[in-house]
């Protein structure tokens, strides 16, 4: 999986409240199937998990894939949707 951390991120703002048993870093999976964009953990960990599978290492594409998801406007949507967005709207260039 990517290893990009919330330090990687460009965007600012994040809230940062997640339990320990909520975080995906130490639980393993997501805390829900819904993507919570102002979460840095989520959306580093969302982000990891996408990149992981279509095998993206590059630093740009992470933050690329991040602006993509804080941009594009959609409310409380879950994992599911989000890689079907990327899939089907993302490109790199």
């Amino acid at each position: 999986m990517a290893n990009f951390t919330k330090t990687d991120l460009a965007y600012k703002g994040y809230k940062d409240s997640a339990w320990p048993d909520d975080d995906p870093k130490l639980t393993g999976k997501p805390d829900s199937t819904m993507l919570n964009r102002s979460e840095s953990y989520e959306m580093v960990y969302f982000i990891n998990r996408y990149m992981a599978g279509k095998t993206w290492k590059q630093k740009g594409t992470f933050n690329k894939i991040e602006a993509y998801l804080k941009e594009h406007k959609a409310d409380s949507k879950s994992h599911a949707f989000w890689r079907a967005e990327l899939d089907k709207n993302f490109k790199l260039n």
